[in-house]
């Protein structure tokens, strides 16, 4: 229980406390005004803006014992402006003047974990105004109070508001930590402190020089950190001039945590924080030195991206161009970007470093260095973009407030004076910028205090490498000293034993022998290796085996982690443990979750005009459909809704049913008041809290899924809290965000649970990295199989030029392979070592097919002690759910265009509900498909008239008929686009190599079940007298669609239309032309497999194909999922 929970409970008593003592909960000014009576502290309500205020809103002052205040309008808000200042004097402040610049009744208790919300202060202070909040809104309306009044009393969140003269969102925040939240439980006893051992305390004592401190795991790294700040203060140092960095918020915040309970009055004065934080900071303060003219927003990679689209076609690229959608290609080269930023390398430097590389004779070298080339030119223009919006990303939170500290000595000397000690954690996890930057902050490394553990350097991908502490004393630091740690307090010896006989071969450079001592002695239990016969379903049931004989030994499902290497495995390992009964607590893919997707379903219901959110079952019995009647209402709002929601406002369609219309008429009322202009968070909270009582349902659920569900809500919920401004409707971009979070992975942090959950009883699961820095007295780690862990490494889309990488001449594929290699082996290390008790580790000998499976090379370096079993599951269970077919009774024998089977194909589901339920809908459109659409109607026209001059200014006059009715006319990329258009365009002309132009046509032919229609786009006369069907596609070639089966309809068809007739495609994205050929014996089998198709669709198949790559752009990808009860009939004609 950190201290912002012990602040929120000690609220609710006082609340209790005053209630009990006749003051009315319902009048939060009266209540706060006895409170500070009861303190004999003078309450001064003071006018907005007076000197007296300072600046601030609120303020205590411990000599005169008295708060003053801004004087508002609202009785709620001055109580609360008092109760945050109350909140100081009651947790220990009461010594200390405070002054509160700015308070949030609405604030959530933990930040969203994207955007600028991930890269928080957590100085004392800064957490201190966060506590300070939440026990000023707890003191006003308690949660159990709130739960009470909601679930016992049945009043809504604007009820409750209304009644308290309380902000709605204050109220529904509140009520949704009440509801969704679990109760957090107190401490477990702990034992009396340990005193500092010999070489901690050698450690803590250091000062003068750079030192660094080696700790591997459990050893007290922290412990000593905290104990050498306590001891500076103690010495007199200004805790003003102390500063404490690390690399995630969790430590950041432990470290605040830890430090106030010592000396809250110094840690409140000291820097505690991420280096990106710090680095934020910085550029804050210094934004007009470094030639911004307001402060700098942070730009994220989806708003990168969607900038640099918009650029990139006017850019000569080669390796990088995608005419279609770039998004991909983009985030590839932001990812080298990223990594050039570690290495505080230019885009001026990243193309000279490319331009060297060109000079080589090798072939494969040159590619790197055009590919390189292409970077850098993506790279000043991106850079031109931030300056120009007056943005900085993640990576220029570093690299930037390191160039400018090193061009201005004046600002050097500035802070060095300003921070005179600095302290890093997980100094392993250091890039090239942040060793720049701290030596820029001290003078030779003077007063720097680092602790470190090489082997537990996972963060690669951030430029983190052990070659930062091989230098740290010969090149970085010179003259530096330092010592290591050698006890570990956390793990049995045979635990201990087993992560340094592995650490032994590590390819690490920089850090002594791994040999650790554990204070805790042997256990008994060896570290044991399972070796399960069967495949990934059989290892699923060992685990099952494992996890359920701990319980019965003492070890509650709590105390159990199981950890993985990637999140794709631990979602299928979590979905298979809860169908054979094991309580797990993973959240997975945040936007995937059914809960989540449900009210984004009900959310774009708000902007789509044509309903697309009615094909998803709804959980809200009073809004429940059946498919008939869903479909009824989809295909009246595709033919006559002309806005959002007139679906529902207007008269319903005569095929709904009496229940149908009873569920339109409550749709209308939930979304009373409600449309595309409204905020999500509010829209979404009436909605849970208010209209369908979704967060009363989940209130009363008591086992771990339906926790989970509530968990998953308030997550979701934070997050869209915390959305970035921008223009057009808020819900729309809020829809769009998050399609790109998932396309671009972007959303892993929301995967991490919220500190609440840790009482709930259930395994945890999580990846090895979201483990770092965890402990858990038991640890099951399956898969340990050859190609598993250790993953082989993959080809980077954007090798790094040679020379990017300080300390190396390597490039490419030698760098990044290597790095890999390390990361794969420091992961397993960390995962290894976050055992308390007992580690066991799994590995299936089989596949799914049943070809055999070797076990992990790393086993074999445990250690000799470690313990072989063999398993073999006698009853195995099952996490298969059967793919039930959707009730649709078709009518007639169905005529099926090639695009449509096509579709299929790609995603049955989504072919159900664009052509059975006929829910329509595209992905959000860019101008480059803006672009496509009027390439495409040039060609469609030229083609559809053989007769239109070919010259090119006729072409040139079409062109601009079509161009000036799309968005690109007004773009100020327009240039790029239309050269790129008329590349295209121009190609369609060549491309007919001097046949003569014919008109598309139809072609038809039959199979078991349906006839197929073949549309050609037209059909070229060969001078010979043969014709050619062509397909043309304005996009690039992929293996996907060559290998497509739909694809031989068209082959089919044109086989079937006469003799010397042939196919071929046209993609005027490449300039290339694919003949398409059959030859006679794939008849049969192409027949066949279009069959199947048409069987699918007539028996209701309409399974999903889950794709990270191509489900965020589907129109329904907020919308796939369980499907209304019922059936329906259709007719494909």
């Amino acid at each position: 229980m950190d201290a912002i929970e012990i602040g929120r409970q000690s609220a609710a008593r006082l609340h209790d406390e005053l209630v009990a003592l006749g003051c009315d909960p319902w009048k939060p000014l009266g209540l706060v005004t006895m409170e500070a009576d009861r303190r004999g502290i003078e309450i001064n309500p003071i006018e907005a803006g007076s000197p007296l205020l300072a600046g601030s809103r609120a303020s205590f002052d411990p000599l005169t014992r008295s708060i003053k205040h801004e004087r508002t309008n609202s009785d709620f808000e001055n109580a609360f402006l008092i109760a945050h200042e109350l909140g100081h004097v009651t947790l220990g402040d009461d010594k200390i003047e405070d002054a509160t610049v700015d308070v949030d009744p609405a604030r959530p208790a933990e930040a969203a974990p994207v955007g600028e919300e991930r890269i928080v202060d957590y100085s004392r202070k800064a957490r201190r105004e966060v506590q300070m909040d939440l026990f000023a809104r707890e003191l006003l309306l308690p949660r159990p109070t709130a739960r009470r009044l909601h679930l016992e009393a049945g009043m809504s969140a604007s009820q409750i508001a209304d009644k308290l003269g309380a902000p709605f969102a204050a109220v529904a925040q509140q009520l949704l930590d009440a509801l969704l939240l679990p109760a957090v439980l107190p401490p477990s006893e702990t034992g009396p402190d340990r005193p500092l051992n010999k070489r901690q305390l050698e450690a803590a004592n250091h000062r003068g020089g750079a030192y660094l401190l080696e700790a591997g795991p459990g050893t007290g790294k922290t412990k000593t950190l905290v104990a050498r700040v306590a001891g500076l203060v103690q010495e007199g140092v200004d805790p003003r001039s102390i500063v404490v960095l690390t690399y995630s918020n969790k430590a950041a915040g432990e470290l605040s945590t830890r430090l106030a309970t010592l000396n809250p009055e110094a840690a409140a004065a000291m820097w505690i924080g991420t280096f990106h934080a710090f680095g934020l900071n910085l550029i804050r303060r210094f934004h007009k030195e470094m030639g911004y003219a307001t402060e700098p927003r942070l730009i994220d990679r989806p708003d990168a991206i969607s900038r640099l689209r918009d650029q990139v076609a006017s850019l000569k690229l080669t390796h990088y161009r995608d005419l279609y959608d770039p998004t991909m290609q983009l985030r590839d080269v932001l990812g080298a970007i990223s990594r050039a930023q570690d290495e505080v390398v230019s885009h001026e430097r990243y193309a000279e470093l490319a331009e060297a590389m060109a000079k080589s004779t090798d072939g494969a070298t040159v590619e790197a260095s055009d590919k390189a080339l292409e970077v850098s030119r993506i790279y000043r223009c991106y850079e031109d973009i931030k300056a120009k919006r007056g943005r900085v990303d993640f990576g220029d939170l570093v690299a930037r407030c390191v160039t400018f500290l090193e061009e201005r000595q004046d600002v050097r000397l500035t802070l060095r004076t300003e921070f005179r000690h600095i302290l890093v954690d997980e100094y392993q996890d250091v890039n090239r910028a942040s060793v720049r930057l701290l030596q820029a902050l001290t003078d030779d490394g003077r007063n720097l205090w680092c602790v470190s553990d090489v082997r537990q350097s996972i963060y690669r991908f951030r430029g983190a490498s052990s070659f930062n502490m091989a230098r740290f004393k010969s090149k970085d630091f010179p003259g530096s000293t330092g010592s290591r740690l050698d006890v570990n307090y956390r793990s049995r010896k045979e635990i201990v034993d087993a992560y340094c006989a592995f650490a032994a071969e590590m390819p690490v450079s920089g850090s002594t022998a791994p040999d650790l001592e554990s204070d805790r002695g042997r256990s008994g239990q060896s570290v044991e290796f399972r070796t399960v016969h069967g495949d990934n379903g059989a290892e699923m049931d060992a685990l099952v085996t494992s996890i359920e004989a701990l319980k019965d030994s003492g070890h509650a499902y709590r105390d159990q982690a199981l950890l993985c290497s990637g999140n794709d495995r631990l979602g299928k390992i979590g979905a298979g443990l809860e169908a054979r009964g094991i309580p797990v607590l993973y959240l997975g893919s945040l936007f995937e979750r059914p809960e989540v997707r449900d009210l984004l379903a009900w959310l774009s219901l708000l902007v789509d005009r044509r309903a697309m959110g009615l094909a998803r079952r709804t959980t809200v019995p009073a809004l429940a459909m059946s498919l008939s009647d869903a479909a009824a209402v989809l295909t009246h709002a595709k033919n006559q809704a002309a806005a959002p929601l007139d679906w529902c406002r207007g008269a319903p369609p005569p095929q709904v049913s009496e229940d149908g219309n009873a569920a339109l008429a409550n749709y209308k009322e939930i979304a009373d008041g409600l449309g595309p202009e409204s905020d999500p968070w509010t829209a979404l909270a009436l909605l849970l809290l208010d209209r369908a009582g979704i967060a009363a349902r989940i209130a009363s659920a008591t086992d771990v899924a339906g926790r989970a569900q509530g968990i998953a809500i308030w997550q979701f919920m934070n997050f869209v809290r915390a959305q970035p401004g921008g223009g057009g409707p808020r819900i729309r971009r809020l829809i769009d965000r998050i399609r790109q979070l998932v396309l671009l992975s972007d959303d892993r942090d929301l995967r991490n649970l919220p500190d609440a959950a840790s009482g709930i009883d259930a395994v945890r699961l999580m990846t090895m990295h979201g483990s770092k820095g965890l402990e858990f007295p038991v640890v099951h780690i399956p898969g340990m199989n050859l190609n598993t862990l250790p993953r082989s490494p993959q080809a980077l889309a954007c090798p790094p030029p040679a020379g990017l990488v300080e300390g190396t001449t390597s490039w490419g594929r030698e760098v990044t392979d290597r790095e890999h290699r390390e990361e794969q082996e420091c992961l397993f290390y960390v995962a290894l070592s976050r055992a308390e008790d007992r580690l066991i580790l799994y590995a299936p000998d089989r596949m799914a097919d049943g070809k055999s499976r070797r076990p992990s090379p790393f086993i074999a370096r445990l250690g000799s002690d470690l313990l072989h079993t063999d398993v073999a599951i006698t009853h195995p269970g099952s996490d298969e759910q059967p793919d039930l077919p959707i009730g649709v009774d078709f009518h007639g024998e169905p005529a099926l265009t090639a695009p449509q089977l096509a579709l299929y194909e790609r995603c049955p589901r989504r072919f159900f509900y664009t052509h059975v339920l006929e829910a329509g809908g595209r992905r959000t459109s860019t101008l480059f498909m803006d672009m496509h659409e009027v390439v495409r109607a040039v060609t469609d026209q030229l083609a559809a008239d053989p007769l239109h001059p070919l010259d090119q200014a006729a072409i040139a006059a079409l062109t601009d008929q079509h161009w000036s009715e799309s968005t690109l006319a007004t773009t100020p990329a327009e240039a790029g686009y239309r050269q790129a258009a008329d590349a295209m365009i121009a190609y369609f002309v060549r491309s007919r190599q001097g046949r003569a132009a014919g008109p598309a046509e139809e072609l038809r032919f039959d199979v078991p079940g349906a006839t197929i229609v073949v549309k050609t786009n037209e059909a070229v006369i060969e001078p010979g007298g043969g014709r050619v069907f062509r397909y043309i596609r304005t996009g690039h070639r992929s293996d996907t669609l060559m290998k497509s089966k739909a694809l031989n309809a068209f082959a089919i068809a044109v086989g079937r239309a006469g003799p010397r007739c042939r196919a071929e495609i046209v993609f005027l994205s490449d300039e290339t032309v694919a003949p398409l050929e059959l030859k006679p014996r794939a008849l049969a089998k192409r027949l066949e497999d279009l069959s199947g198709f048409v069987s699918g669709i007539l028996e209701g198949r309409f399974p999903q194909k889950i794709s990270s790559r191509t489900c965020p752009n589907c129109p329904a990808f907020f919308v796939c999922g369980p499907v209304p009860p019922g059936r329906l009939e259709k007719n494909l004609q």
